[in-house]
């Protein structure tokens, strides 16, 4: 199998998860627009309910622009990240040496943490923002303060994990050559 072949079935499955992610958020999406634009609704003014509805669009536009991205143009994506560059062979065997494994490892844990991060960070950061309007209250006083704080680290860690995988796969087969052999032990 050719690694731009291995590459476009990873990045097509990740297109999936994020397809669940968007069925998720639409009815989200539609509730809140009902509630932002009802005569009862919950803002001061039309102003806040023009700014919580683009964020809601950048929101729905992040998620739109991951699903083309991800499954239906994996070939840019590759392209982009470089990452058929980031291996020596054209073609992926089985017999894999083991950095390569735990190479492919951390790009992939590194993209599913990315997605999963990402949608949750934009959530509690638009929960901020409704907050700030309706109470006025500041950052530390926000329950949810600690989770925007968390996402966005998640979100910073599977961005480097995406990025530089080779440092931590020499970090991690460092700390294992560290180690001295049971038969030199002995």
């Amino acid at each position: 199998m050719s690694l731009r072949t291995f590459w476009t079935i990873v990045l097509k499955i990740f297109g999936l998860y994020i397809l669940v992610q968007i069925l998720y958020f639409v009815p989200t999406f539609f509730s809140e627009i009902v509630v932002l634009f009802s005569a009862g609704g919950q803002y001061g003014g039309r102003g806040e309910a023009w700014i919580a509805l683009s964020v809601l669009l950048l929101t729905f536009s992040v998620f739109l622009f991951m699903l083309i991205a991800f499954l239906f143009r994996p070939d840019r994506l590759i392209d982009v990240l470089s990452l058929e560059r980031l291996f020596h062979k054209d073609e992926i065997e089985f017999k894999m040496h083991r950095s390569s494994i735990l190479y492919i490892a951390v790009i992939v844990t590194g993209l599913v943490m990315f997605i999963d991060s990402l949608p949750l960070f934009l959530k509690e950061l638009y929960g901020y923002y409704y907050k700030q309007i309706n109470e006025l209250r500041g950052f530390k006083d926000y329950p949810g303060a600690t989770w925007i704080i968390f996402s966005l680290v998640k979100v910073f860690i599977s961005f480097f994990m995406i990025t530089s995988p080779r440092l931590i796969v020499n970090f991690i087969e460092r700390k294992r050559r560290g180690k001295p052999k049971i038969a030199e032990a002995e």
